[in-house]
């Protein structure tokens, strides 16, 4: 009896303490997650709607992907937590008198993230005030999807070529025994 008890007492404690181990291998580190996306507005569709509006609408796309980030890619099978702080934007690339009316950021299958308006070559490095669950549901895409589409959107003074550069400040989390 005592044996049995023994032994069932050591396979808990065993069974119990993998996953103790497991959690003391933890990596935690933070890294900078970053894309340009490369914006290209051509003009309004017709001259009646450039006037009502005076703007011309833009949208471009691009996967912003865990595997291109030196820190993470080690850890890319063994991730546990993605945590998005916060997303600092610099747009490139505008002139004097070039305006940006509008720029959106939206995340594929999580929403929008932001959207700023009256961006100009004087201003063109901010950081918005994103919506915190938007960042946390784009951090949890991510660990799963291994990437993340995201888009800018938006209205501008009229015919121009920009690049939309994003920083998101990451927390991460990876189980180094996994």
């Amino acid at each position: 009896m005592k044996k049995t008890m023994s032994l069932s007492l050591a396979m808990i404690l065993a069974l119990s303490g993998c996953n103790w181990i497991k959690d003391l291998a933890e990596v935690e580190f933070s890294t900078d997650l970053m894309l340009d996306i490369p914006v290209t507005v051509t003009g309004a569709k017709s001259a009646e709607q450039a006037k009502a509006l005076n703007a011309s609408n833009f949208s471009s796309s691009l996967d912003l992907k865990l595997a291109d980030n030196e820190d993470i890619e080690p850890y890319l099978e063994k991730l546990r937590k993605i945590d998005l702080k916060s997303v600092v934007i610099t747009v490139n690339g505008l002139t004097g008198g070039q305006i940006i009316n509008t720029l959106t950021l939206e995340a594929a299958g999580v929403g929008t993230i932001f959207t700023q308006t009256n961006i100009s070559n004087e201003n063109n490095s901010f950081t918005p005030e994103a919506d915190a669950a938007k960042l946390l549901q784009a951090g949890e895409k991510l660990k799963n999807d291994r990437q993340l589409t995201l888009t800018v959107s938006g209205t501008a003074s009229g015919p121009m070529v920009f690049n939309v550069n994003l920083i998101f400040d990451a927390d991460i989390t990876a189980g180094a025994l996994d």
